[in-house]
């Protein structure tokens, strides 16, 4: 899936995020590449990747390797299943059943598709490991740049930090679940939102 994002109210685009996901029903890649575009690479290029990788159980996706690379450094989160830890920035925690990354938890909501409701879920971000409350918030219909589509939106918060999603639902089963609409906003207030613009699904042998 190809997002372009803008900035602001006015709907500036500053960048584009791709994600694609792969997976043969036992274990799966999943990457995100984003990208300034336009004027803003030329004044403030930036580039941050995102990998989770590890398996698809009947309860979902069960992350093992997490890895944010980004200007400045890189970020991991190694799951230790067994032992029920996760390290990251040079210490352990312990880990419940359940706990997803940064990158895991969109694609675990499109699995446990919720209706409605409060979820709360830890999350590791390679820096530290903290509960993140999902607060589905009901059915709306979101403008992408190919037209309009219902989603359910869903509002996650941690601390001061806000993410709001909006999920595929109604027709088109193969979308159905897929984050539309990303948005960011960050503790200035500032709104950056990823749009899906385009999107490629493919089954391989």
């Amino acid at each position: 899936m190809r997002y372009i994002i803008t900035r602001g109210e006015g709907g500036l685009v500053v960048g584009q995020t791709v994600h694609t996901w792969e997976h043969d029903g036992l274990t799966y890649t999943l990457q995100s590449v984003t990208e300034t575009t336009g004027l803003a690479a030329i004044f403030k290029p930036a580039r941050v990747v995102q990998t989770s990788r590890g398996e698809v159980t009947a309860e979902g996706l069960k992350p093992h390797e997490f890895r944010h690379e980004r200007v400045g450094g890189v970020d991991t989160a190694n799951f230790d299943w067994a032992r029920r830890v996760v390290a990251y920035a040079g210490r352990e925690d312990s880990v419940a059943a359940g706990a997803q990354d940064m990158l895991s938890m969109y694609y675990q909501l499109v699995l446990l598709a919720p209706a409605g409701g409060v979820l709360e879920i830890p999350i590791a971000t390679g820096r530290k490991l903290e509960n993140y409350r999902f607060e589905v918030l009901g059915e709306e219909v979101v403008t992408l740049p190919a037209g309009e589509r219902r989603a359910t939106r869903v509002r996650i918060r941690s601390g001061n930090d806000t993410i709001e999603l909006w999920l595929a639902v109604g027709k088109g089963a193969d979308m159905r679940g897929l984050p539309l609409k990303i948005r960011f906003t960050d503790r200035k207030g500032e709104i950056f939102d990823q749009l899906a613009d385009d999107i490629d699904l493919r089954e391989t042998q």
